[in-house]
């Protein structure tokens, strides 16, 4: 038996093989790695190793270049999970990327807002 002792009567949840997260904006600049060549890189990893049973965070994929190809990258790399069928948190500043993976059938679009003011 592998894990941690957690201090509940009851826990119900359901099962991931790994977590895999995109968040943030690091670089590398010693080995010459541009905040891009991270993104991708990381990107690149999720995509080759990660499964149906997987649970996958991505943050803004693309921002560090221009919007045309954010768009694409941001797109190529979700119609890619969605078809992979991992469950995926993918958020996105992208507004036609929604437009354009709105139709897949395990695509679940949500919408962030804030609940309380900002003062």
């Amino acid at each position: 038996m592998q894990g941690c002792y957690v201090p509940a009567a009851k826990c119900e949840m359901s099962v991931v093989d790994r977590i895999f997260t995109r968040l943030g904006a690091n670089d590398n600049i010693g080995d010459g790695e541009s905040t891009f060549f991270v993104e991708m890189s990381e990107t690149s990893a999720i995509l080759k190793h990660s499964t149906a049973d997987s649970l996958i965070l991505i943050d803004e994929l693309g921002r560090g270049t221009a919007t045309y190809d954010g768009t694409a990258i941001a797109y190529a790399v979700s119609t890619a999970l969605a078809e992979k069928r991992s469950r995926t948190v993918f958020s996105t500043h992208y507004h036609t990327l929604v437009d354009t993976i709105e139709h897949l059938p395990s695509v679940q679009l949500g919408h962030m807002v804030r609940i309380f003011p900002i003062y």
